[in-house]
């Protein structure tokens, strides 16, 4: 006789953790030799960071608007925004800002893409509230503010035709 097998189901414990994860996505890695952990940023310190950013997050802002944001393009960003990003990389690494600025390399190459990979979610977020904001104030279907508007079948002003009639009037 057959009989129904319970699947077993996996504890909490793990789901918390991988949503954990999710929400911190912590990444220790090394870079010149040092042990370094790139972290998101904490809510009052990411407000302070985006007061410090806003070349940086207004480029995003611009990619995002164009519906055209991608990772080779924000990377170009890190050294036109640079700066910006050395001290923001810095915060998210607990290191020094000099030290930053002092990567060469494949060192600098993955420490800015690992910084970008755990606080981008960050970046963009911002970036997408100033185009949020900027489409709040923005009006996308304009009414007209002079002159009487026409219906969409109505003939351009002054292209009417003159009948014989009209030109009788005329001659008159």
């Amino acid at each position: 006789m057959a009989h129904k097998v319970e699947q077993p189901t996996p504890p909490l414990a793990d789901a918390s953790e991988d949503s954990l994860v999710a929400l911190h996505p912590d990444m220790t890695i090394t870079v010149a030799g040092r042990a370094v952990t790139v972290r998101e940023y904490g809510f009052f310190e990411g407000l302070e960071v985006a007061a410090r950013c806003p070349g940086f997050i207004a480029s995003i802002a611009g990619m995002v608007n164009a519906d055209n944001l991608s990772y080779a393009r924000v990377r170009r960003l890190f050294g036109l925004h640079r700066e910006e990003v050395i001290h923001a990389a810095a915060t998210a690494a607990n290191v020094e800002a000099e030290w930053v600025a002092g990567l060469q390399g494949a060192d600098a190459e993955v420490f800015m893409s690992t910084w970008f990979g755990v606080t981008g979610g960050f970046f963009v977020r911002e970036a997408v509230q100033e185009v949020v904001e900027l489409r709040a104030r923005t009006p996308t279907n304009p009414t007209p503010t002079s002159g009487t508007a026409s219906s969409p079948n109505s003939p351009p002003p002054g292209s009417a035709t003159l009948t014989s009639s009209d030109a009788a009037q005329k001659g008159s």
